[in-house]
């Protein structure tokens, strides 16, 4: 039988005992490759054998120091050395904390990677976690090796604030082309291929699974190694998917114009808050219940221009808006636009924050990928935007970002025909990335890849802010603290595991909203298009009184 996980079969394979062996069998039967079908329903696969995710437990086969796991023989695209070896304890998890060995590459020009593995107990994966913003820093992958993964994380090629994207400028009109293209692949790649290499030194066994886990860049560049590079993880796990990395960061300077142009400045917190009250309570019950969140803001069409309970002329107060105040937050919902009106960009959606985007500045990635990714010219003013010159800018952000950054190749067949699995998630009141870019993008790979139901999953997330957060469920074992790890039911990253390793394709998956410590409602999430619908009887706090059906 051909080995799924397209790994060599190592010598130690008899030292994994019956629950990897049961481990291949599962991924190698069930139903091809285990997706259930190729309808859009997500039905679950024929039953496969049940495979218990904790049950491989492998302890190293070298010591944790430069003499042994240090002394390891690696290779990549360019010179690299080991530069550290250390041990630690994760810290916060309780009875879950875990010992460790730190090992630091550096890999030339100047890529920082650290693969953190367990000490005793290794469950035979690995999962690769995900960065934030621009990246620039790395750090030990706590939540991944208190439940017994290797974990691999990148600093993406510079050490830098998160928030400065100036790397990306070798000087006043040069791009540094080498640490953006680190920093848009090849580091995430390098970090798969290290941590490999690595845990093989340090157990004598390959991965049986390797994972991408990460929510905004860290979703883009989950995306990123499925375009890529197929063939280094098995599974991936993007969240709030950062891969219009060129378009909505030029979005994020919209809302600052609108308000400027059709407000005279910024709008007040008060105010903003006000419109997205208003805008919830009117398209609330779209749904068939009232409880605070609108489910998908498509269905809200809500004019704040056109409200005279919020909207006049005499307005002097944070009890209401002004006419201009009005028309800026609905252009600021109604996307960024050329001057003949063209749509270029999905704007905020109805009910989410404004205050990131539309505070009394402008947020800073947009300015910091416009002087140092754009024009290269630290100097460069966002003040010089207006409704006229805009979709240049706009066009400019495509044509200089887009071609090293975009992450947006509906093109998976190389991941599908690999046997990987893909779930996508996204808040619809995401408040920095818009969550239509992600739900056409995912509509675009339905149309490119050939029944595509088979391999990925996208649920998109009511209420939700960006990566976690909002007036509606959040949690759904996407976040970091993963102290203890929950059932496929209720945790999205089991559920790609369940898919991945015994052929259980994922339907909904049950989420919580989560107030003073209590749980305080339970929402099943549906595999997109499909919608969470109530079943007209019991709380509407509770998910087991919702059904996934067609919206």
């Amino acid at each position: 039988m051909k080995n799924p996980l397209n790994h060599r079969p190592s010598r130690r394979l008899a030292a994994i005992g019956a629950a990897t062996a049961l481990l291949v069998l599962a991924a190698c039967g069930g139903g091809g490759d285990g997706g259930g079908g190729s309808g859009g329903t997500g039905a679950p696969a024929p039953a496969t054998p049940e495979v218990d995710f904790d049950a491989i437990s492998l302890n190293p086969t070298t010591t944790c120091d430069m003499a042994g796991i240090g002394a390891a023989t690696l290779t990549a695209d360019a010179p690299l050395s080991i530069v550290e070896v250390s041990t630690g304890t994760t810290t916060g998890g309780g009875a879950r904390d875990r010992d460790y060995c730190l090992v630091k590459v550096r890999v030339d020009q100047a890529v920082n990677i650290w693969v953190s593995m367990p000490t005793t107990q290794w469950n035979g994966r690995l999962r690769a976690e995900g960065n934030g913003v621009y990246a620039g820093n790395v750090n030990v992958t706590s939540d991944s090796v208190r439940q017994g993964f290797v974990g691999v994380m990148t600093d993406t090629g510079h050490a830098t604030s998160p928030l400065s994207g100036a790397f990306g400028m070798l000087s006043p009109g040069n791009p540094n082309v080498p640490l953006q293209e680190d920093f848009a692949h090849r580091s995430m790649h390098l970090a798969a291929v290290i941590g490999k290499q690595l845990t093989k030194a340090y157990y004598e066994q390959d991965p049986v699974r390797s994972y991408w886990y990460g929510c905004s860049t860290g979703g883009r560049q989950g995306l990123m190694m499925a375009q890529r590079y197929p063939e280094d993880f098995d599974a991936i796990l993007a969240g709030a998917p950062a891969i219009h990395w060129d378009r909505f960061q030029a979005y994020h300077i919209w809302p600052q114009i609108a308000m400027r142009e059709d407000a005279g400045g910024p709008v007040s917190l008060p105010k903003q808050a006000l419109a997205t009250n208003r805008a919830v309570a009117v398209c609330d019950a779209a749904d068939g219940v009232s409880d605070g969140v609108i489910d998908d803001p498509r269905t809200c069409d809500y004019d704040p221009t056109n409200d005279l309970t919020i909207t006049n002329a005499a307005c002097a107060d944070n009890s209401c808006l002004t006419p201009g105040e009005a028309s800026a937050i609905k252009k600021i919902w109604g996307g960024a636009r050329g001057a003949g009106g063209n749509l270029l960009w999905p704007g905020l959606e109805r009910g989410a924050s404004l205050s990131a985007l539309a505070g009394a500045f402008p947020f800073p990635i947009p300015v910091e990928q416009a002087r140092y990714w754009v024009y290269f010219d630290p100097t460069w003013d966002w003040n010089v935007l207006d409704y006229l010159n805009y979709e240049a800018f706009f066009s400019d952000n495509i044509a200089q970002v887009g071609p090293r950054m975009a992450t947006d190749n509906p093109d998976l067949s190389a991941f599908k025909a690999r046997g990987g699995k893909l779930i996508l998630y996204h808040g619809w009141s995401d408040n920095l990335i818009m969550p239509r870019g992600t739900v056409n993008y995912y509509e675009r790979v339905k149309a490119t890849t050939a029944n595509a139901s088979e391999f990925s999953r996208l649920y998109m997330v009511g209420g939700m802010g960006h990566c976690s957060g909002g007036t509606g469920v959040d949690q759904f074992g996407q976040g970091s603290s993963g102290n203890v790890p929950m059932e496929p039911k209720t945790d999205v990253f089991r559920a790609l595991m369940a898919w991945s390793e015994k052929g259980q394709a994922p339907n909904e998956i049950v989420a919580s909203r989560i107030a003073g410590g209590v749980v305080t409602r339970t929402r099943p999430l549906c595999p997109y298009p499909q919608v969470a619908k109530y079943k007209g009887s019991g709380s509407t706090d509770e998910a087991a009184n919702f059904v996934c059906a067609a919206p």
